[in-house]
């Protein structure tokens, strides 16, 4: 077979696989061309001169990149299939890293038509090559096929993150990801990021998830009562937004905040807002999202009354009694929540990076706020200091310290306690950061990537660079133009709006109370029903194991209905925050089947009885 790019069976071959690609994916044929002749034929025109389609002594093309062969140069079927064979994972499907000419990738549609093809490939060459060199219709007419073609790493593991496709076991051919080396490389990082995030989160999940229950049913009537934060959307469009975080090096912008206020929106996170008052500013906004008792102590004794405070329903309670001017809620970030706003209406959402500075910054995104100039966002230990002066954390320290456990000794675990590792600063040099704060810093870096025309300073190039972000001098921001009264006045008439409407009318005030109830007996009906199902699996589980086989068929058929009905329950993810895992036992085989179950009922039945005691407590 001679099949090369100015070949006219190749070209047929194309007409063919691209005409298939239309039928079943039209939005990405009509993105790459590849719908068109004139599209076609700029793809072509476009290939490096080093990209060769080349025969083989088998009869079946190989790809030639850039002296790099993706195929075996003898028989890349064979190859193929020998891969194939030697590669784990099961008949549920299989994730792709890299097309290639497409042998891999056809070869297990083949064999599994019933299983999900996933395939990533970051190059559209390679595609368009893949359609000219061979039919590819046993892979293009599979029922189950997904392409990722063409993504920017991040989209590409978010799309597969929404779709589940991360969960299907890979197949990395080096050969295939040679062409796109460093995207698999950005990729595979971003992977790793979100591991460490995932495993955070469920870290965090198992420590504080009975807290954050305990909060939010007891805010249940905050959740009801308070207005969402969209009547804040855009207002400021166009204006300059000062966020202010808590590092240590917002101790040398304090001198100068008065001015910057003058000037910017002021946006504080809640750790910072002492700074700001002891300074003489009262923060337009301030956040506060963390559900700790701790964070509720940065506002301990003090009062803002011109701040808007921008809260979680899971916030410590205290925090609804904090003195200021109104308490708006963003939509919450956990079941419970969800599961209210849904029947009842969104509060508004705001991004959550496992730091209040990242929920504050994308609260100036929502806000329209451009450019956005932030300080203190260090997101690393500046001259091995870990807060600014007077913080909360540097109080605690000096008051608790001893002779034989002082301050310093605080101070120490914060700098070394999480695995520290010098990065890059702003200014050429490096600062002490650890995987926590790096973490954080890749959320600012991909929420810039997904926002690229919003412009973002920082004032302290001491903290750890972020890409996306610039330096500016504080005389820069300073400089800006007086808009304080007219930040004020759109505040001002913002606030005046939403609390007419609100109080428009009694009967939409009661309307909306008999809304809110209705959803919590709604969630607890719900509940209750998915104790019944756990109460029914218990019973289930406790049944002497048939002997026949058909005896026990039917036994695990139930048990299967009944997996399946919890596992699409609607109050699901409601019990999983405060399920307690079950470790297996050591038994027979159908015994530890059995018995393995019962212990996940009986640890589901905890959880939702939890949620039920809790909710007729509080509410």
């Amino acid at each position: 077979m001679n099949c090369t790019l100015n070949d006219d069976g190749a070209d047929s071959i194309l007409s063919e696989n691209c005409a298939l690609l239309a039928n079943r994916f039209p939005g990405l044929a009509a993105l790459t061309g590849l719908d068109s002749d004139e599209g076609r034929d700029y793809l072509s025109k476009k290939i490096p001169d080093d990209w060769k389609l080349l025969d083989t002594p088998a009869g079946c093309p190989t790809l030639s990149a850039s002296g790099v062969y993706l195929h075996s140069r003898h028989n890349p079927l064979r190859e193929a299939e020998k891969t194939l064979a030697s590669a784990s994972g099961g008949p549920e499907g299989l994730l792709f890293a890299g097309l290639g000419l497409g042998y891999l990738a056809e070869a297990y549609a083949q064999a599994h038509p019933d299983a999900r093809i996933v395939v990533v490939e970051p190059d559209i060459f390679v595609l368009f090559l893949a359609l000219k060199a061979r039919p590819l219709a046993h892979l293009l007419n599979h029922q189950h096929l997904m392409l990722a073609v063409g993504l920017s790493p991040q989209d590409a593991y978010s799309l597969l993150e929404k779709t589940s496709a991360l969960e299907l076991k890979a197949v990395e051919n080096p050969a295939l990801m040679n062409p796109s080396r460093a995207w698999f490389a950005e990729f595979k990082e971003i992977s790793l990021r979100n591991s460490r995030k995932n495993e955070i989160n469920r870290n965090t999940l198992k420590k504080f998830g009975d807290l954050w229950l305990r909060n939010m049913v007891r805010n249940l009537r905050n959740l009801r009562d308070a207005e969402g934060i969209d009547s804040f959307k855009d207002v400021f469009r166009g204006m300059p937004a000062l966020l202010v975080a808590a590092g240590p090096s917002l101790d040398s912008v304090l001198p100068r905040l008065p001015s910057l206020a003058r000037s910017c929106v002021v946006i504080a996170v809640d750790t910072a807002l002492r700074a700001c008052l002891r300074a003489g500013v009262e923060p337009d906004f301030v956040l506060l999202v963390d559900p700790q008792y701790w964070n509720w102590r940065h506002f301990d004794g003090l009062s803002a009354p011109r701040s808007v405070l921008i809260t979680e329903s899971a916030a410590w309670p205290a925090v609804y009694r904090f003195p200021c001017r109104s308490i708006r809620l963003c939509s919450s970030l956990f079941p419970l929540g969800m599961f209210l706003e849904t029947r009842t209406g969104r509060k508004g959402s705001l991004g959550a990076g496992g730091s209040v500075a990242t929920t504050a910054f994308d609260f100036a995104l929502h806000t329209g706020c451009s450019p956005v100039y932030t300080a203190g966002l260090d997101l690393g230990f500046p001259e091995l200091k870990t807060h600014f002066k007077g913080s909360i954390f540097e109080e605690r320290t000096h008051a608790d310290s001893r002779r034989f456990n002082p301050a310093e000794t605080a101070g120490i675990g914060a700098l070394y306690g999480a695995n520290p590792y010098p990065a890059p600063d702003y200014k050429g040099g490096t600062v002490l950061t650890d995987k926590r704060l790096s973490l954080y810093a890749w959320w600012f870096e991909s929420k810039l990537a997904a926002c690229p025309n919003i412009a973002c300073k920082t004032l302290t190039p001491e903290g750890m660079k972020i890409p996306g972000f610039t330096t500016a001098p504080i005389d820069e921001a300073a400089g800006l133009p007086d808009r304080r009264d007219e930040i004020d006045v759109m505040l001002d008439a913002c606030l005046a709006d939403n609390t007419d409407g609100l109080n428009a009318e009694t009967s939409d005030e009661k309307k909306r109370i008999a809304l809110f109830d209705g959803a919590v007996q709604e969630l607890l009906c719900d509940l209750e029903d998915m104790k019944s199902l756990t109460e029914k699996g218990i019973s289930l589980c406790r049944k002497t194991i048939p002997a026949d086989p058909a005896g026990l068929q039917k036994l695990l058929a139930e048990l299967d209905e009944l997996d399946r009905i919890i596992i699409q329950h609607p109050v699901k993810e409601v019990a999983a925050m405060v399920l307690e895992s079950s470790p297996p036992r050591e038994t027979a085989e159908n015994s530890l089947a059995l018995e393995d179950t019962a212990a996940l009922y009986r640890a589901i039945q905890r959880a939702v009885e939890k949620n039920i005691r809790y909710l007729r407590t509080f509410y």
